[in-house]
């Protein structure tokens, strides 16, 4: 499971100036399991399930100062088990689709059509963005965001 790669990454990251602490970045996910992936996915189906048109979504994320104020004091073991939590969740869900379910579609401003299939590609990648800020953080000198190998 990605997120128990991400927490051997948040275990042992540098706390970066400027950056999010490891335990936020871990909590990001699991806020975004619960309010990005999981809701968007659940309109799928049910557009699919009830024969409505598939739904359309433009790209959202939480908010970035009030996910750093929520989770800045989380330690990171209990950041990982809230989003262990959250991801089971939602593979508990993903377990119980039916295969006709699996096909519902929809339409992101970014990603284009997906199916929930394509959801799920679009999560492991997000975790792995965030996974690799952990695994190589920012350097103190890169200005433009674009830090190279040193």
């Amino acid at each position: 499971m990605s997120i128990d790669r991400i927490g051997e990454a948040a275990r042992s990251a540098p706390t970066v100036e400027g950056e999010w602490p490891p335990a936020v970045v871990v909590a990001h996910l699991g806020d975004v399991d619960e309010q990005v992936w999981l809701p968007r996915i659940e309109e799928m189906v049910a557009a699919h399930v009830s024969g409505a048109p598939a739904p359309s979504f433009v790209w959202w994320e939480p908010d970035g100062e009030a996910t750093y104020e929520r989770y800045r004091g989380t330690s990171i073991d209990d950041a990982i088990a809230r989003t262990m939590s959250t991801r089971i969740g939602m593979l508990t869900r993903l377990r119980d689709l039916s295969v006709d379910q699996w096909a519902a579609r929809g339409h992101h401003e970014i990603f284009g059509e997906m199916d929930v299939e394509a959801v799920i590609y679009a999560v492991l990648a997000h975790d792995e963005e965030h996974r690799a800020s952990l695994v190589l953080p920012r350097r103190s000198d890169d200005v433009d965001g674009d830090a190279g190998p040193a």
